[in-house]
């Protein structure tokens, strides 16, 4: 998942060690990744079916989902699930990173992104 993270162009701060990574995001947000050894113990190991959680990324038009979307075509790792389309909502697309989990690109219509990247709806 690091170099997922860094071939997306994310900075690893230095706070980050073998077991936890942490990452800066543009708009002051950090994004921590723990290795899953950490919680088997409490969750048991991961497996490949749908964990009920997708995660997701908020972007300031359609446009900007439809070139990530043309950017993330040449990251290693990354299996576009679907291509972006709109709806009565905004629009985006759905796609699975190296480990499983799923991710949204998605533009919410009528919402607004401040100059730290923080995301208001209306």
């Amino acid at each position: 998942m690091t170099r997922l993270f860094t071939d997306l162009g994310w900075v690893e701060t230095p706070a980050s060690d073998a077991h936890h990574r942490t990452f800066q995001c543009t708009n002051g947000t950090v994004l921590a990744l723990y290795d899953a050894k950490n919680y088997e113990p409490h969750f048991g190991p991961p497996t490949s079916a749908f964990r009920g959680v997708v995660l997701s990324v908020n972007v300031s038009s359609f446009e900007e989902c439809v070139s990530i979307y043309e950017f993330m075509k040449g990251v290693r790792g990354v299996e576009l699930l679907e291509q972006p389309s709109e709806a009565r909502w905004g629009g985006g697309f759905t796609w699975r990173d190296p480990e499983g989990n799923l991710w949204d690109v998605a533009w919410a219509r009528d919402s607004n992104i401040d100059e730290r990247g923080g995301v208001t709806f209306p």
